[in-house]
């Protein structure tokens, strides 16, 4: 990760540098760093320590105040992702599911603060109902219900994403020494000049002649 954040950082600092010297006429040295560049992505999470002198704590999903705004993992094994800021409805809902037949009535779960306070057991008794059925059942009846959520999909999922393909962050090429292969494209794109795969990624040394040959001529051409 520090490796490709990094490789962000620096394009985005050289395309900035581009943009002063077209204003001011002047070139300049760029420099970044991993270090420097994983420090700028963590920067919201490290506000707290530098300003206050306080890191905001570890979550844990298991006392997490509202029930509805975690990930639980359903009967398939599969994991799925809720994000309603107003749980009451929902609530309702998976814990009528578990056998409690009146949840809107039980002191320790009727309004927000005393959730708060019986986090551990509002969560265990989520996490119960949640178990009992599989993904696709939860995130049906859920979106019904008016619920965010979404499948949290494996690694492999992600490559087969149907969104990812359409939007292609997930691209098919043809490789001259591999053939037809799936792997990561592109996170952005162009209208007038989209981004597109064009070549395998160079061996080692296999430029290095030509390189050399180009900047040959380059300083043959210089004037003096």
């Amino acid at each position: 990760m520090g490796d490709q954040i990094g490789g962000f950082m620096l394009a985005w600092a050289v395309t900035a540098a581009l943009y002063a010297r077209e204003k001011t006429g002047k070139g300049q040295l760029v420099d970044t760093s991993l270090m420097g560049s994983i420090i700028a992505l963590e920067g919201l999470i490290l506000d707290a320590p530098a300003m206050l002198g306080k890191e905001y704590p570890r979550d844990s999903r298991t006392d997490a105040g509202n029930p509805m705004y975690n990930h639980y993992r359903c009967r398939d094994d599969k994991w799925i992702a809720v994000a309603h800021l107003q749980p009451r409805p929902v609530l309702a809902r998976l814990l009528q599911s578990h056998g409690n037949r009146r949840p809107g009535k039980d002191p320790r779960f009727s309004s927000m603060e005393a959730r708060g306070a019986n986090s551990k057991e509002l969560h265990r008794n989520t996490r119960r109902a949640i178990c009992v059925q599989n993904a696709d059942e939860w995130l049906k009846q859920l979106k019904q219900a008016g619920c965010i959520c979404t499948p949290i999909q494996s690694l492999t999922e992600v490559t087969q994403d149907p969104q990812a393909h359409a939007n292609h962050y997930m691209i098919e090429v043809d490789h001259p020494d591999a053939g037809r292969l799936r792997q990561v494209g592109f996170p952005w794109d162009f209208r007038d000049t989209p981004a597109t795969w064009r070549k395998k990624a160079p061996g080692l040394g296999e430029h290095t002649a030509e390189i050399l040959k180009n900047l040959a001529i380059q300083r043959n051409r210089s004037p003096g």
